[in-house]
């Protein structure tokens, strides 16, 4: 079994069409496993060091050691990910990004199974006088690109009051938090409660149940990539390592209910 290294293949800003080939490889064939991701999202994905630990890392690492290979990541925007772009650009081989399922994402990308629940959530510095959705009348509200919770934050910000207010990851959401940039967040609450943790005088406000479910993602065409995926999967909830895995990096035992 090889040493599963998770360093940095390459970090990269692409979009759109100035996506290039990057190290990816068949996972059939090659001795890598090229796994794209964005950071910060934890507690999903993150960087210490030169290395990337977190939630789907880790699962990440299961796969490699599935298929007899060593992970390698590669850092881009959350948009060249949730569009696609970077799978069937070649960019890397599967996609693992605290990555919501949604009908245009199966559209252009071979979905896993949903391996984690994730509703969205509001957070706000905890002396802000903001206790709802109610309270953001005329309040700037910052989203992560290209999210289910940015698309979740347009489609109520009329009805509140509020500005959306978009940025590139979850750590420039905090620091803009701090510092009055925006005075609100909404997105998924796993990194919303990592967020609120890690950031003094933050507090998660509300939660709101929006049936979403994570999964990994390869090329729309690499069904063998996705039923090894699957695979794994199965596996780890059958014999108890997806629940040593939740509970890691969750802090709570895992239930059926953290994937239904």
């Amino acid at each position: 079994m090889k040493t599963i290294a998770r360093l940095a293949a390459a970090t990269l800003a692409l979009t759109g069409s100035g996506l290039a080939a990057a190290c990816s490889s068949d996972s059939g064939e090659d001795e890598t496993l090229t796994v794209c991701t964005n950071v910060p999202f934890v507690p999903f994905e993150s960087r210490e060091g030169d290395e990337y630990v977190g939630f789907d890392m880790d699962l990440m690492d299961l796969l490699a050691e599935r298929l007899d290979q060593t992970v390698e990541v590669v850092e881009i925007d959350f948009d060249a990910i949730q569009s696609g772009a970077a799978l069937n650009n070649n960019t890397c081989d599967i996609a693992a990004a605290g990555l919501s399922i949604t009908e245009e994402r199966q559209e252009a990308m071979g979905m896993s199974q949903a391996y984690y629940r994730a509703d969205q959530s509001l957070a706000a510095p905890a002396d802000s006088g903001v206790a709802s959705l109610d309270d953001l009348d005329g309040v700037q509200v910052g989203v992560q690109t290209a999210t289910t919770g940015e698309a979740y934050a347009n489609d109520i910000a009329d009805q509140y009051g509020f500005e959306v207010r978009s940025f590139d990851n979850m750590g420039d959401i905090a620091s803009a938090l701090s510092t009055d940039t925006v005075q609100a967040s909404i997105a998924d609450v796993g990194p919303t409660n990592a967020m609120v943790e890690d950031t003094e005088g933050l507090a998660l406000i509300e939660t709101f149940e929006t049936d979403e479910h994570y999964a990994f993602a390869v090329q729309k065409d690499d069904t063998e990539l996705l039923d090894e995926v699957d695979a794994m999967l199965d596996e780890a909830f059958e014999d108890g390592t997806y629940a040593e895995i939740y509970e890691k990096w969750i802090g709570e035992p895992y239930t059926e209910g953290a994937v239904e």
